[in-house]
């Protein structure tokens, strides 16, 4: 039975309850701020963070080392407070090298997005106590990924090379015998399935996508196709990417040939469906500005903001402690991937409607700090 939800208690707040009551609109002396019908931890979250939580209480009066393969979610504030606890975060670095670090007597937590294959393997041989919290939608992409190679497909993964469940992906469709590529835009599918199409070699091919991305040394493979998504991903952009593939495999080998060679699974979970959706709902209902809530290094939550600019003036934020002034604000570069400073950030005039988004590993206590705090700047 996986712990209880009410564990989740040191992550949530009471501000963000008392508006959520109210509508998820905070009317205050300054204008209204919003927030959308869904935000903030999503259920997978839930249950990795309770079972670290449960893992903590059991063997805090034991003395026993736990540690973390990683971060159990992107978030800053999560990670610190499970330091705090105790619990020992091995960098990626150091997981490559997890032997010299967890012994037979110690507690390994496997973090929300998985660890590679061979990591698990050995973690298991050693006899260590395991506390696997991956995620379920992300186990769901292993096992549907680890089908299509064995009925012959090699994999396109939509997503990020570097990210945390990506990198695991990657370990498994490898440990099955099968070949992958990885593509982080759209643009680098359509270049894919340029090189698919007009049949390249695989010097065009490595050339374009590197050992990071792909672990094939031929287009030969990509003949048979099967696209996943990172869970985490834009919905709209995957089933973009669905769209390009399938029409770049009608022109390779025609209709009947494109849907004999192509498979697809919309891999995008549920729960990111659900507040992409939410933040499509509240940046089109025309609020002055939009401020999204989340680790900087937070897939999910890069892409919530991304949404966002698309329909309104936004800001990507970690925490209340971005609020400079109101003159300064403290956010990231994505293009650059550095912090910056922007000015004039806040408009003067009032009242004002400014909406908040929080990605699926933003704890609320987070997201009330920042309520409070743009309250206050408001009411000023």
């Amino acid at each position: 039975m996986p712990p209880r939800e009410q564990r989740l208690s040191a992550f949530d707040s009471e501000l963000v309850d008392r508006i959520r009551a109210a509508g998820n609109v905070w009317r205050i002396d300054g204008g209204e701020i919003l927030l959308p019908r869904a935000f903030g931890f999503c259920r997978g979250v839930k249950r990795a963070l309770a079972s670290l939580e449960e893992t903590c209480d059991r063997h805090g009066r034991t003395g026993k080392r736990i540690f973390l393969l990683g971060q159990i979610i992107h978030n800053p504030w999560v990670n610190d407070y499970f330091r705090r606890r105790g619990v020992q975060l091995l960098s990626n670095e150091q997981r490559q090298r997890v032997e010299e670090h967890i012994r037979a007597d110690d507690c390994a937590v496997i973090p929300a997005f998985g660890v590679p294959l061979g990591i698990e393997q050995h973690l298991r041989a050693t006899g260590c106590e395991v506390v696997d919290t991956s995620c379920g939608d992300v186990r769901r992409l292993w096992l549907w990924a680890e089908r299509a190679v064995r009925d012959g497909y090699a994999v396109l993964v939509f997503g990020k090379a570097d990210h945390d469940e990506t990198v695991v992906t990657k370990s498994r469709l490898a440990a099955a015998g099968g070949s992958y590529v990885v593509a982080n835009s759209l643009d680098q599918v359509r270049r894919l399935c340029e090189l698919i199409v007009s049949r390249a070699d695989g010097e065009r091919f490595r050339a374009a996508f590197g050992p990071e991305a792909t672990n094939a040394d031929s287009l030969d493979a990509f003949h048979r196709l099967a696209q996943v998504s990172q869970t985490t991903m834009l919905y709209s952009d995957t089933m973009k990417v669905r769209q390009v593939v399938h029409e770049a495999f009608v022109r390779a080998f025609g209709q009947g040939g494109a849907d004999e060679r192509l498979q697809f699974q919309p891999t995008v979970c549920h729960a990111m469906q659900d507040r992409q959706a939410a933040a499509v709902e509240l940046c089109a209902a025309g609020p002055d500005l939009v401020l999204v809530v989340g680790g900087f290094q937070s897939s999910n939550t890069r892409n919530l903001y991304r949404l966002a600019s698309e329909y309104a003036r936004a800001y990507f934020i970690e925490d209340a402690e971005a609020f400079r002034s109101a003159g300064r604000l403290h956010t990231i570069d994505l293009e650059t991937d550095k912090p910056v400073e922007v000015a004039d950030w806040l408009p003067a005039r009032r009242p004002l409607r400014v909406g908040i988004l929080a990605g699926a590993s933003s704890p609320e206590i987070v997201v009330g700090q920042v309520l409070q705090k743009l309250a206050d700047l408001l009411r000023s």
